[in-house]
């Protein structure tokens, strides 16, 4: 019972320190009438309205099959969003096409995320029934992306998320921290690169008592090297950013219905490092980034003191 209740304590910090980003203000989500969850830690300002309790509560039976149509892997919320989903933000095809050699390479992508920060559901039924919303359909309402899994996703197990114009992190479990390297080519960006050396040279914590510890300083901002590293950047237009992306193994514990399950075994939890460019801004406020992944490994399992 210990870990399930330090993990949740965790996560619960999370969402505190999220609100506290230097300079960034965060908006507080209003939750749905019924919603089964109440606020995801990565953008939730009241932290009381976070559901803990479930992880806390909850243990999961490692010896039977859990089954919901919310847990389909083609149909629920933990999907792979198809063409038809995601057509809706199109990367533009002039775009698509300025950075075609780009992404040839191996690791490489191109996303657009919905400006629209009201989108962000605070349940897991993730669309929000307004009609500047409905469109978005997709897990994280197109607000939120993984560079693990290379598809938009829940907030809480994404690596990046544009929220109210500023990309900001902090998943389940997830130490993540990033910079502005300025107007600085993505094509030249490799891990010898200015502002590479804090991220190369991170260290992953061997305990849940280094990742608060941790935690509490991103939220701050730690500068480094004449860079400012921190969970939180303002989206600037022709910006390059690098990052990275921690996603401990571990357990989160959940229920759906009476249902408890662990939501990272629907989750690639590995340790990226990922440079990715501001290269489009629609007439909606869209912004369409194009990243690569520059190093991929297995994530550590955090350690969690009693």
């Amino acid at each position: 019972m210990w870990p399930s209740v330090f993990f949740a304590l965790i996560i619960l910090l999370n969402a505190t320190v999220m609100a506290q980003i230097s300079n960034i203000a965060t908006p507080t989500p209003t939750p749905r009438p019924g919603s089964r969850q109440a606020g995801q830690p990565a953008v939730a300002a009241d932290t009381e309205k976070f559901d803990q309790m479930r992880a806390i509560d909850q243990m999961v039976d490692r010896g039977r099959t859990v089954s919901h149509p919310l847990l389909d892997p083609k149909k629920g919320i933990y999907r792979r969003p198809g063409k038809e989903e995601t057509s809706v933000l199109a990367v533009a095809e002039a775009v698509s096409a300025r950075y075609a050699a780009f992404l040839k390479q191996p690791n490489a992508g191109i996303v657009k995320l919905n400006a629209e920060s009201s989108c962000i559901s605070d349940a897991d039924a993730v669309v929000v029934a307004s009609e500047k919303c409905i469109a978005f359909k997709m897990p994280g309402s197109g607000a939120s992306y993984s560079f693990r899994t290379e598809s938009y996703r829940l907030p809480r197990l994404s690596d990046v998320i544009l929220l109210n114009g500023v990309f900001k992190t902090g998943g389940v479990l997830q130490q993540v921290v990033m910079t502005d390297i300025g107007d600085f080519p993505i094509e030249d960006v490799t891990l010898e690169s200015a502002g590479m050396k804090f991220l190369t040279n991170l260290k992953p914590v061997r305990d849940s008592d280094e990742f608060l510890q941790f935690d509490g300083e991103t939220a701050k901002g730690i500068e480094a090297n004449g860079f400012m590293y921190r969970k939180g950047h303002p989206v600037k237009e022709n910006a390059t950013f690098v990052l990275r992306s921690i996603a401990y193994r571990g357990t989160y514990v959940r229920s759906i219905d009476g249902i408890s399950y662990d939501e990272l075994d629907f989750d690639k939890r590995r340790d990226v490092i990922v440079v990715f460019r501001v290269v489009d801004k629609d007439p909606a406020g869209n912004i369409t980034i194009l990243w690569r992944r520059l190093a991929d490994v297995e994530a550590p399992k955090l350690k969690v003191r009693k």
